[in-house]
């Protein structure tokens, strides 16, 4: 399967600036811009984000609904039924979906053929239509981009500043958008109300194919500190080579939750026979990954323990260079996002354990 969501559409019709992302010049003469989709375009993933325009009806009082009416502003109710009336209108939902980068052909063609009829029937004169896109796939891509949508103009957007921005109003803007995980609590997941979480300066970990390190000081005034190679592509690319053939990355997420890293990776017990206690080391902290398969080669190991063990390994020097990064550049503050954690149990759940 080449497409398929993300995540849930979100309803912008109360945010004013991005109902259709207009942008009005100073002259009348100049046309409206209106944007018609944003596409990252990343080394594994391309996500594509556009506007849905939706119509629902609502029953209002007849009182209310009249704008000249004297009582509108001193009546409360209760209303009889026939004092109602239906009024239509119009909403805006934010959608989601995803492709495989190497279907970048078929994201192109879903945004030809699904999204830009919507803007084809009225207004188009007065029209500026504009696509802007963003990643590395934006600079690789971009004859391609030409060629299938040559009616859009397309705008390249700066990576870093928009995942900045975005990380930024989101956390202020949407509810239950930040969490803190614990798999000891109950629920394991605790929402942050904005007010707790806009306050920079924080570490932000984007884990796309690769990973980056930003520190974020406010929405425009970011540094990248650091990153490493190890992110979401390398557990795609050496899972699927672990599972023995070309699989997903849900699938494999789903294969690692039905492993048991502990019969390839080497345990402090493994070495020491219990825990290692005058340095504080439990029995069951990873002291080498993959280290049995070293130990004990000509055993079988099963795919899913495999997989999982990459998964472990993975998410354990992420969290560690997070929180080295972190106390160097003197932040508090973590939030980890990109497709990789996606409210995924296992990424989360990582912690970094080895010796």
């Amino acid at each position: 399967m080449t497409q398929s969501a993300y995540a849930s559409p979100i309803d912008i019709s109360s945010f004013t600036d991005l109902v259709v992302a207009k942008e009005v010049n100073q002259s009348p003469r100049d046309k409206v811009i209106e944007c018609a989709f944003a596409l990252d375009i990343g080394g594994s993933l391309a996500k594509l984000a556009y506007q849905h325009t939706f119509r629902y009806k609502v029953c209002v009082p007849k009182e209310l609904s009249d704008p000249h009416s004297k009582r509108r502003s001193t009546i409360c109710g209760p209303f009889e039924f026939y004092d109602y009336r239906e009024h239509e209108y119009e909403g805006h939902k934010l959608c989601f979906t995803k492709f495989e980068t190497r279907h970048i052909d078929a994201c192109l063609e879903f945004i030809r053929s699904t999204i830009l009829p919507a803007y084809t029937d009225v207004g188009r004169e007065s029209m500026r239509l504009v696509g802007r896109v963003t990643g590395g796939g934006s600079f690789k891509y971009m004859p391609s981009i030409l060629e299938k949508l040559g009616d859009v103009e397309i705008e390249r957007e700066d990576e870093m500043a928009s995942l900045v921005r975005g990380c930024t109003f989101l956390l202020r803007n949407i509810p239950d958008e930040a969490f803190i995980y614990d798999k000891r609590a109950m629920p394991s997941q605790i929402f942050l109300s904005s007010f707790m979480v806009n306050t920079a300066p924080f570490l932000l970990v984007n884990i796309g194919s690769g990973v980056s390190f930003l520190k974020v000081e406010a929405d425009a005034s970011y540094k990248r500190v650091g990153g490493t190679s190890l992110g979401g592509g390398t557990f795609w690319g050496i899972g699927s080579l672990l599972a023995g053939g070309q699989m997903s990355f849900d699938e494999l997420l789903e294969l690692a939750d039905k492993g048991d890293h502990r019969q390839v990776d080497m345990l402090v017990k493994d070495i020491y026979g219990g825990a290692y206690e005058s340095l504080g080391l439990a029995a069951d902290v990873i002291a080498s990954s993959f280290g049995l398969a070293a130990r004990r080669p000509n055993e079988t190991r099963r795919p899913a323990d495999m997989v999982k063990a990459l998964l472990v390994a993975i998410s354990n020097n992420i969290g560690q260079l997070a929180c080295l990064y972190a106390l160097q550049n003197g932040v508090r503050r973590i939030l980890f996002g990109g497709f990789f954690i996606r409210g995924h149990r296992l990424t989360m759940e990582a912690r970094f354990k080895s010796g």
